[in-house]
């Protein structure tokens, strides 16, 4: 019988919106299905309300690409500073804009209606837009909000590395920078900016199936979802899941609409899903584990937790995922799995 591993109960500190699906890009490796629906403004900011009194603390922008629904972003933003609730950052491609005035205005208006969080712009080898615009975007930021670090860079690893790694290099020539490691990271430093740049895995799912391969022989070691996990994902259909990961499609992580269930019953719902509920409190290695003593055998061992989390929920027949989540802590028996 394995002991529980420590852990703790789903404990959300984000609502992380992602508004719209649409793009004005087409990448690759990105798991974003485009399409035309878009979250409408007024349930979410009822549902804003709705999180005074829990753990929810911040606000967080993705997509699709949110600059394409500039309106949602600057009600949402009047809203969160309405709320007492801080912000935390903001996915864009920064290849939006047509122009500089475009950007400038865009930028103003999120700005005064108080947006004050950081901006992640997403940049690599599968994106195709340049670096001009990033970096006008980059530097017309930091001039409009008076703060250097305000942005960031968000890459994907795990493919098409070294020309990924080429961009950020023509990414910090044009912003008359250097790119640098630091702190055990890549910045971009000049006198006027410090930009650093943050790897994600590559997750080799829908279009990026074939780009990498997953299961490469070592298992990962951060169980209990603390990068993606404990905050409330809204899609632009007003669903809810407990992480921003690349499972986010399978419906036993929704817990609810935002459009019906307030924050607190939402994570009361999260809390009481069996998937759910042993992820945060037990660790992924533990599901891993009751699923080998029920005869499971993965292709390999894979380092990427999200890719893992993805492929039990889609793959595992649902009556044995579920069997093995019944059993509580007397689960399956502890076993390592092999190919």
């Amino acid at each position: 019988m394995s002991k529980p591993m420590r852990g703790k109960t789903f404990e959300p500190r984000e609502v992380l919106f992602s508004p719209l699906a649409a793009c004005n890009l087409r990448c690759r490796h990105c798991s974003v299905e485009p399409g035309p629906r878009r979250l409408p403004i007024a349930p979410a900011l009822r549902f804003l309300d709705s999180c005074r009194g829990t753990t929810i603390e911040r606000v967080g922008f993705t997509g699709g690409e949110p600059f394409l629904y500039p309106a949602f972003l600057e009600a949402v933003s009047a809203r969160t500073v309405r709320s007492g609730l801080y912000f935390d950052r903001l996915t864009t491609n920064a290849a939006w804009f047509k122009s500089r005035g475009e950007l400038v205005a865009a930028l103003t208006r999120l700005r005064d209606k108080g947006y004050d969080g950081s901006f992640h712009v997403s940049l690599d080898a599968f994106h195709g837009s340049g670096t001009a615009k990033p970096a006008l975007f980059i530097r017309t930021a930091a001039e409009i909000w008076n703060r250097p670090d305000i942005s960031g860079i968000l890459f994907v690893r795990g493919a098409r590395d070294q020309e990924t790694r080429s961009l950020l290099e023509a990414l910090a020539t044009g912003l008359e920078a250097r790119l640098v490691r630091r702190y055990g990271r890549l910045l971009i430093e000049s006198e006027s900016l410090f930009v650093s740049a943050s790897a994600v895995d590559l997750v080799p799912l829908g279009r990026a199936a074939g780009l990498s391969d997953p299961w490469r022989g070592e298992w990962f070691k951060e169980d209990f979802c603390l990068g993606p996990g404990h905050v409330l994902y809204v899609l632009p259909d007003g669903s809810v899941k407990p992480c921003c990961g690349y499972a986010t499609d399978a419906d036993l992580l929704t817990i609810g609409n935002i459009r019906r269930d307030s924050a607190t019953r939402l994570i009361a719902e999260a809390r009481r899903r069996p998937y759910i509920r042993t992820v945060f409190e037990r660790g992924l290695t533990d599901i891993r584990r009751r699923l080998a003593g029920h005869g499971v055998v993965f292709p390999g061992r894979t380092a990427n937790h999200c890719f893992f989390c993805h492929h039990v929920l889609t793959a595992v027949p649902r009556p044995l995922l579920e069997a093995c989540l019944d059993e509580g802590t007397g689960g399956c028996r502890a076993g390592e799995l092999t190919r």
